[in-house]
């Protein structure tokens, strides 16, 4: 997998992250979808039952596994530190300082107030990475802007080196691999009490990782998403 592949997985996974970390874990499970509503069997007492063992088993002494909306706000804080730090120091070495400032240009100074036009557009300039703000200071908003330094999108910025490609290159493949991890750790598996219709094999859902739910036999393997689910 490439260097953008890896930065591509932290931007278009934020929001499942996300998403994970606001659902709480005695939601009903599994979601609401066809093949004659599987689901009216399950009850939400048990479904959050079986969903609280997946966070303590109670055959463990001592510490045990932080439940997973932790551990996924704890990788969450993780990204954010490590890519806006990765960005940081990238900017510093490839940035180019805002062009300075000239005299105050009189009404009648038409070169003066086209200077002066261009050095408030250069600092304003949305492609320059923010030292302060902290809307930009997140890790998909660190991710895409590494991503474009990394394919040399034009701006205010000097080409970067091997070694700044190298570094970059380092923290994308870190950050996909905690993504990753977090997604799994939110997948849901749950088997349904109904047989499948086809060859009576073991129905299985799964989701809860961003991707579409799905039930999957485990015997024919025929699987059904969303309305196919009918």
């Amino acid at each position: 997998m490439t260097t953008a592949t890896h930065l591509h997985t932290v931007i278009n996974h934020w929001a499942d992250l996300q998403q994970s970390l606001a659902t709480s874990q005695a939601d009903t499970w599994p979601p609401v979808m066809g093949i004659a509503r599987l689901h009216d069997h399950l009850k939400t007492d048990e479904a959050a039952t079986e969903l609280r063992a997946l966070e303590r088993s109670p055959d463990q002494i001592g510490t045990t596994a932080a439940p997973l909306r932790i551990a996924i706000l704890d990788t969450m804080t993780a990204l954010d530190q490590q890519l806006v730090d990765v960005a940081d120091q990238i900017a510093s070495a490839v940035q180019r300082p805002p062009a300075s400032r000239v005299r105050s240009a009189s009404s009648g100074d038409d070169v003066g107030l086209q200077l002066a036009t261009l050095i408030l557009t250069d600092e304003a300039d949305a492609r320059r990475w923010s030292y302060t703000n902290p809307r930009l200071r997140t890790a998909p908003f660190a991710a895409a802007w590494l991503l474009a330094r990394h394919d040399g999108a034009p701006g205010p910025f000097r080409k970067l080196t091997g070694v700044h490609h190298d570094q970059i290159t380092a923290a994308a493949v870190w950050a996909a691999h905690q993504v990753d991890q977090a997604l799994e750790m939110a997948r849901r598996t749950q088997v349904l009490e109904r047989l499948c219709p086809h060859c009576r094999g073991v129905l299985r859902i799964e989701g809860g990782d961003g991707s579409t739910p799905a039930v999957r036999c485990r015997g024919c393997g025929r699987t059904w998403t969303g309305q196919e689910a009918a």
